[in-house]
């Protein structure tokens, strides 16, 4: 039985609204356009405590190009029903959880906004849209509403985006995990493949995550149903108190997506999820993080179509080197292809495992495979480092596909740069020199895919994706 690897925990965080002061028009419509000189911060970073300035509504509303934008914060308390903007010179705090419903919320590029307490979270219902496009210059920040300084793990909800495409739940529909079971707003999942959540990009999502119950906890980005119309490329979640990114069924894909010092699993998958995915990083820390990858099909059910089988090329996974940490769990009769994987410093944990009868069975048949990787620094088991565990449920014999036994190196270091592990300011960018320069699977054509021609999530001696819209923030002690 694997270690849980223990959770950052909030103790007693609260917010108090009592006696906060509008310092502006109460009669400001939050969602007018920006006549942008308000000397507001728009990158996310900023010297703001945190503590509301001003309340100028509920964060509805429409745009009026002709009305200055004041620079407000905004107290958002009730649900989006109508096509909303919000906008860069302001910042935006949700002090419950927000549904939006039969309309599109638009953020610009440069907006943050912040969740205080529990769970309030943003929730895109199956009849709303998300379209938050950031740029590299002006990421949009999700993050806690406690001053800088003072922010932790769990501190607020995070993003949910619910759709209407497939998942192998029985019935083809689900109340989504984190919610109260029964939200009728909180479903997902349907017939349309091609459902568009929206858009996410150059997001980053910090200090996210609530409990609800026993195993029914919000995520920093949750994706319950969503469908190959939806685009998610170069996302950052960070210091998340649950999984950094899940997909709960669905056909969407990401690209660009970093998962950074979760309390539990960096990406994880169930119910059926068949979207694509490419350059992902996930970096654990010490004592914080499970699996690096969580993969499973149906809980109960693990024959239920459709199956999960993703495809996910061009990975960077490092362990913060504690027990309990895993690169990969590999379970509940997933299928999938993972290629061109970098997964090092598991010293105290499997790199690679394959878990219950179902899943080895899939592993036998080349259902699933992990192809063309580097698996390195990992646990030792009797005398020997455990680069792949396989724990059948049955007594499985063990015959895995060519692809697993020849197209992988094991043991060979990777020369990911020190600061791999840095929790402040990492890079996994290798030298040129990089054994990952050599080897690649070819990478499949078409959607989101791009040509790359290198293991791991960066070209050996090449450019670093992160740059200017990342952040590392340090909890609160």
């Amino acid at each position: 039985m694997m270690t849980s690897i223990r959770k950052w925990t909030l103790l007693g965080v609260t917010l108090a609204l009592a006696g906060m002061v509008g310092c502006g028009d109460d009669d400001v419509d939050p969602g007018v356009d920006a006549g942008r000189d308000s000397g507001t911060e728009t990158d996310g970073g900023g010297t703001d405590t945190g503590m509301p300035e001003g309340d100028a509504g509920d964060g509805g509303g429409t745009v009026d190009s002709g009305t200055p934008c004041e620079g407000e914060t905004i107290m958002v308390s009730a649900d989006i029903t109508s096509d909303t903007t919000w906008l860069a010179c302001n910042t935006y705090i949700l002090t419950a959880p927000i549904y939006v419903q039969d309309s599109v919320l638009t953020i610009e590029a440069g907006t943050e906004i912040r969740g205080m307490g529990g769970a309030n979270a943003l929730i895109i219902t199956t009849s709303g849209r998300l379209e938050a496009e950031g740029t590299a210059e002006n990421p949009i920040v999700f993050t806690s509403a406690m001053p800088e300084g003072s922010r932790a793990p769990g501190q607020w909800g995070g993003v949910v985006l619910l759709g209407e495409a497939p998942i192998n739940v029985p019935g083809g529909t689900n109340n989504i995990e984190g919610l109260d079971p029964g939200e009728e707003r909180g479903q997902y999942g349907g017939t349309d493949a091609a459902h568009d959540c929206g858009t996410l990009r150059y997001v980053r999502i910090e200090w996210a995550g609530f409990v609800f119950g026993t195993d029914n906890e919000l995520n920093s980005l949750t994706l319950g149903g969503c469908g190959t119309g939806t685009t998610l490329e170069y996302i950052q979640t960070h210091g998340g108190s649950d999984d950094g990114i899940e997909f709960f069924g669905g056909t969407a894909s990401i690209k660009h997506a970093i998962v950074t010092q979760t309390g539990d699993d960096g990406l994880d998958w169930d119910q059926g999820w068949v979207g694509d995915a490419q350059f992902i990083v996930i970096q654990q820390g010490p004592g914080v993080g499970d699996k690096g990858i969580e993969a499973d099909g149906l809980e109960g059910n693990e024959t239920a179509t459709p199956r999960s089988n993703p495809r996910v090329y061009n990975l960077t996974i490092v362990g913060g080197g504690q027990m309990g940490q895993e690169g990969m769990r590999l379970r509940r009769g997933t299928f999938g292809t993972l290629g061109n994987a970098i997964v090092s410093n598991f010293g105290m944990g499997d790199c690679l495992e394959i878990e219950t009868s179902e899943t080895v069975r899939n592993a036998n048949a080349g259902n699933l495979v992990v192809r063309n990787s580097i698996v390195n620094g990992c646990v030792e088991r009797s005398g020997m480092p455990s680069y792949v565990r396989i724990s059948p449920t049955e007594g499985d014999a063990v015959t895995l596909t060519a692809d697993w036994a020849s197209m992988n190196r094991f043991g060979t270091d990777p020369m990911l740069p020190a600061a791999a592990t840095s929790v402040t300011a990492p890079s996994f960018v290798p030298p040129a020199g990089s054994p990952a320069a050599m080897m690649a699977a070819t990478v499949p054509s078409g959607g989101i895919f791009e040509a790359a021609n290198y293991v791991g999530a960066f070209a050996p001696g090449g450019a670093n994706w992160l740059e200017g819209w990342t952040a590392f923030p340090v909890p609160a002690e």
